[in-house]
């Protein structure tokens, strides 16, 4: 029993270690970008490309379709069955090559529409991202619990958007350099992606009968429902500030949210790589140790966050973020609750085959913050202050929902 749990331990150190340096590269890179955009295009161009790419990033979800998530577990359970797994990888790839397409002729027809009618080569542009998100089979490598080649592949495409940007990108007028560049490293990720996983998995893409494809599709539609919603959170918030009030606002609430974010990651990171395992094991008193831990340590981040508020805003974004500085102390509140989040969603519920109790903390919530929305639209009261309070109240609401669905269904009572 001991080497057992011992075996465990390293595989979840392991897939730990991989997904943080995975993580902290990938945020790492994006918020050194973001300090150097917001110098070198201004705030009101930045908060152009960040609220065209929170469109973006519902399509993006579409063609993501929740495989993310459900593919996984489906790996892990028949990692050792080589039938199984090339009819799994064959039909992921395939309904998100369609999800794609599908997503790319929405686009388009998005651009017709006068919000986004200036901006539809832009929009279109970025959507070609998506492609790396069809090739880029992260859910395969967190299912054999093998994460070093996606470490390395992220580390590489990363490097590469960081270096052509400071290369190319030296002033105002070069906000379509940076796009292209964005889509190049998308491009290659899932590129390299793919490659390694036919090369070293021996995966062959078979042809299958209508009827599989609408299991699957089927099997992973709840994930992706409330996936989708949940977008709200990250990505509505943002485009509603970006159509209600100021690009600049746009920037500084995106500023706020990557330090917050930044400060989570562990979190995140600990959920992917102890996910695997919970499956098999079902074991509960590591659970409740991470749910304690996860809080405890939120907790603290949260503070220090709240506390340099100031220091953070002028290092990540200038001098000119400083204002936003109120914005992120109300954002540190979201540390032990996101943490929270993370752990008792795939670790409690997912792993343990509470799928419904799932989707319903993603689904119920995602309502509640649009009701609360509309409210605000038709008594004329959305302002940055208002959405920025709104999202923090969604994060919260999520993580009692989960908490208690893991009382409830006793995930984390050993």
């Amino acid at each position: 029993m001991f080497k057992a749990l011992n075996s465990n331990n390293q595989i979840i150190l392991k897939n730990f270690s991989y997904l943080t340096l995975m993580k902290f590269f990938n945020i790492g890179v994006k918020i050194v970008l973001a300090a150097y955009l917001i110098r070198i295009l201004g705030s009101e161009k930045y908060g152009l490309i960040t609220w065209l790419d929170s469109v973006i990033q519902y399509f993006i979800m579409i063609v993501n379709f929740g495989f993310n998530i459900y593919a996984a577990k489906y790996i892990v359970e028949n990692k050792n069955k080589s039938t199984k797994i090339n009819e799994i990888v064959s039909s992921i790839f395939i309904i998100k090559g369609c999800l794609f397409i599908f997503s790319l002729i929405c686009v388009l027809f998005l651009g017709s529409f006068e919000t986004f009618s200036a901006y539809k080569r832009l929009l279109l542009l970025l959507m070609f991202s998506g492609i790396g998100e069809v090739l880029f089979p992260v859910w395969f490598f967190q299912g054999t619990e093998n994460l070093k080649p996606a470490t390395i592949i992220v580390f590489l495409t990363r490097l590469f958007l960081l270096v052509g940007t400071v290369i190319f990108v030296n002033s105002q007028y070069d906000l379509l350099s940076y796009i292209l560049l964005f889509v190049s490293s998308s491009l290659l990720m899932g590129g390299f992606g793919i490659f390694y996983l036919f090369k070293y998995y021996n995966i062959r893409i078979v042809l299958l009968p209508i009827s599989k494809l609408i299991h699957y599709f089927r099997e992973s539609l709840p994930f992706f429902i409330g996936r989708f919603l949940s977008l709200v959170f990250n990505f509505g918030t943002i485009f509603f500030i970006g159509k209600f009030c100021l690009l600049e606002q746009v920037t500084g609430f995106d500023t706020g949210l990557k330090i917050v974010m930044l400060g989570v990651i562990p979190f995140e990171m600990l959920q992917q790589a102890v996910f695997p395992t919970i499956s098999r094991t079902k074991n509960k008193k590591l659970l409740k140790n991470l749910v304690y831990v996860s809080f405890i340590v939120g907790v603290f981040i949260g503070s220090i966050i709240f506390l340099m508020a100031d220091y953070f805003m002028v290092w990540f974004g200038g001098e000119e973020m400083l204002q936003f500085a109120p914005s992120l102390k109300l954002l540190a509140i979201l540390s032990p609750f996101v943490s929270l989040t993370f752990i008792l969603g795939t670790c409690s519920l997912v792993a343990f085959g509470f799928y419904r109790e799932y989707n319903f903390s993603l689904i119920f919530t995602s309502i509640v913050y649009m009701l609360i929305l509309i409210v605000l639209y038709f008594t004329g009261k959305i302002n940055f202050w208002n959405l920025i309070y709104l999202r923090v109240f969604g994060d919260v609401l999520m993580a009692l929902i989960r908490l208690f669905y893991s009382f409830k269904r006793k995930t984390i009572i050993a």
